[in-house]
């Protein structure tokens, strides 16, 4: 290599590294890979047998969640974020803790996906998984809701 030659490939090095560090390194808008490990995990929790006039509504929550994920994933691509993740799931939760608990997990989702958005190609994605979470709480709402009346609080 010539004397010319390494501060060229030096350059083209800490550009590589730098574009690789960028698209690690979360903008204005960093909350999507978190909003979709809470995601994940509230799915965790709600992928276990109950009864049915629970599951109704778990089943619904469910699919609600796995499409709002499916909106993240493309929102947060063009972002440049990882979004493949597998968090720890608590199962030791009981069925009313574990509804409950993914209540939490989809509205911090929410709350988290709310925050502004810097790139406007993501918008779209972004405000549909807002629909589908939306739709997540008022299956989870009805499920605790049943929950409640087969004990009769």
């Amino acid at each position: 290599m010539r004397n010319t030659e390494i501060p060229l490939t030096l350059a083209a090095a800490a550009l590589a590294f730098a574009a690789l560090a960028f698209a690690d390194t979360p903008g204005r808008h960093p909350r999507y890979v978190h909003a979709r490990s809470d995601l994940r995990v509230a799915l965790g929790l709600l992928r276990v047998q109950d009864e049915p006039n629970v599951m109704h509504h778990v089943y619904q929550a469910d699919r609600e969640i796995e499409q709002a994920i499916r909106e993240i994933d493309h929102a947060a691509v063009i972002d440049h974020k990882d979004v493949y993740d597998n968090p720890p799931i608590d199962r030791g939760l009981d069925r009313r803790g574990r509804i409950h608990r993914a209540l939490e997990l989809v509205q911090a989702a929410r709350n988290d996906i709310s925050r502004e958005e810097d790139n406007p190609r993501a918008m779209g994605w972004r405000d549909a998984a807002y629909r589908h979470i939306d739709r997540a709480v008022e299956e989870l709402r009805r499920a605790i809701r049943d929950l409640h009346m087969d004990r009769g609080d």
